[in-house]
């Protein structure tokens, strides 16, 4: 009987599939194997460019922590780093360089058009920050990062993780922000606006984006210039007055107490800090406090590979807080991880279903054709040349519907490298090994499935 040819054998169990059935199969088979294919693709490209932006593993922040709510805090000073604080950590083992950030001394508001500011296009508003650390910790210098003092446009760095950010977190929830391309980005027209009532306004561009500070940073001279021009006092540069053991009016500035040494009865004065009343002083102290040097309340580090256990200790010692800039680009990542799990679940779901069906529909083609498979097992034909039968033309079907899935995975990487490509990110356009592979498996293991429940429905015609 094994010389019985392959041919005539299909032909004598040829019968009518469930067509609606097989096209339903056919179309969640395709569709699920798409997803899990682009899952497994899109998580390995996300991947390799994360790991590729990543911020560099040598450089950390150092800060005191701040804990307590608001009416603790009220009139605290920033808890600023001494001299002999900087030194000591100086010295550290694996410690090689240590700069400290300086910060903007008013209040300061941006308006960011992303679109422009002619057109239908609307502004980013958003109250922040301006800090500057020494040029020499900085990823590169661009090349417009130069300021002087009669310059229209100030430069601002801000990190790579931001843009990111707006691509792929806030632009695609409000149609008036357009996803920006680091061209594009530089381009942007910026206010600045500074004091509350937004009395002074400035220009200013993006020229770089930081894959190393986790701050928006502008030129040293400028925030030097502009703290000494628009710098308001903070909580602790506050003091009560006492007179005769009374305070007297509302807390006044060091510059306002300056302003009133001329008076006679001033050396009889005496001061406390905003937010500790009874650590009274005379107030000629406030002559002395004024010729102090404002130290950095933020640190950064560079180190020579990992922090010392040295380090480590020292940290904890002090109660410090340590931050790696960019860690792990922890919110991209989950919002990748939520991404691929979501497509590898819709996937999953509709080849499971199309298994289902697949199982269900060539159990009926089987029972249509049990008749003649019956005869052809009296015959002597063995029940796996009869199920090879069946499961040839399943195989057949189901190849087309890989190459299909093939094809349209291939289809959308490409569109969709052409698109983030717009954005600054460059992903190869085609498949790579491991997606290819998995497809594989998945293939194999979708034919092995079906080959045994249409070998077990053979076998029960016995």
């Amino acid at each position: 009987m094994n010389l019985f040819p392959q041919k005539t054998l299909r032909s004598c169990l040829q019968v009518a599939g469930p067509k609606k059935e097989l096209i339903i199969a056919s179309l969640g088979c395709l569709v699920g194997t798409t997803l899990l294919l682009l899952a497994v693709q899109f998580y390995q490209d996300a991947s390799n460019y994360l790991r590729e932006n990543e911020g560099p593993k040598n450089y950390f922040t150092i800060n005191k922590k701040i804990e307590g709510g608001v009416l603790v805090n009220l009139g605290k000073k920033d808890k600023s780093f001494s001299q002999e604080e900087l030194s000591a950590i100086r010295q550290l083992e694996g410690v090689k360089r240590i700069g400290g950030f300086v910060r903007n001394k008013f209040p300061l508001t941006l308006y960011i058009w992303p679109a422009g500011k002619v057109g239908w296009g609307a502004a980013a508003k958003t109250d922040l920050f301006f800090e500057s650390i020494p040029d020499e910790f900085l990823d590169f210098v661009p090349l417009d990062w130069d300021w002087e003092e009669n310059e229209s446009i100030v430069p601002i760095m801000v990190p790579k993780f931001y843009l990111d950010l707006w691509n792929f977190g806030l632009a695609p929830s409000r149609v008036e922000y357009p996803p920006l391309s680091t061209e594009a980005a530089k381009g942007m027209p910026i206010e600045i606006f500074i004091g509350n009532d937004k009395q002074t306004t400035l220009s200013g561009r993006f020229v770089a984006f930081s894959k190393r500070i986790n701050s928006v940073l502008v030129p040293a001279n400028f925030l030097e210039w502009a703290n000494q021009k628009f710098g308001e006092p903070d909580n602790g540069d506050f003091y009560s007055l006492w007179k005769n053991g009374t305070i007297t009016g509302p807390p006044l500035t060091r510059k306002d107490l300056l302003e009133m040494k001329e008076q006679p009865s001033f050396k009889s004065w005496e001061i406390s800090p905003l937010g500790s009343p009874a650590d009274r002083s005379s107030v000629e102290t406030i002559l002395e406090l004024q010729s102090k040097t404002v130290q950095p309340s933020r640190i950064i580090l560079e180190i020579a590979e990992n922090p010392s256990p040295q380090l480590l200790k020292f940290i904890e010692d002090q109660d410090y807080e340590l931050n790696r800039e960019f860690p792990e680009q922890d919110l991209i990542k989950k919002v990748l991880r939520a991404l691929v799990i979501g497509m590898v679940g819709i996937g999953g779901f509709l080849s499971l279903l199309s298994i289902a069906t697949f199982a269900s529909s060539f159990r009926l083609v089987v029972a249509k054709a049990s008749e003649y498979a019956r005869n052809l097992l009296l015959l002597g034909f063995s029940t796996h040349q009869i199920s090879s039968v069946f499961f040839l033309r399943f195989m057949r079907m189901f190849l087309w519907i890989l190459l299909f899935s093939l094809v349209s995975g291939y289809t959308l990487k490409y569109f969709l490298a052409k698109q983030v490509q717009e954005l600054g990110v460059h992903l190869e356009p085609g498949l790579s090994v491991l997606s290819v592979g998995s497809l594989i498996f998945y293939g194999m293991l979708f034919l092995a499935i079906n080959k045994r429940v249409i070998r077990k429905s053979v076998e029960e015609l016995r």
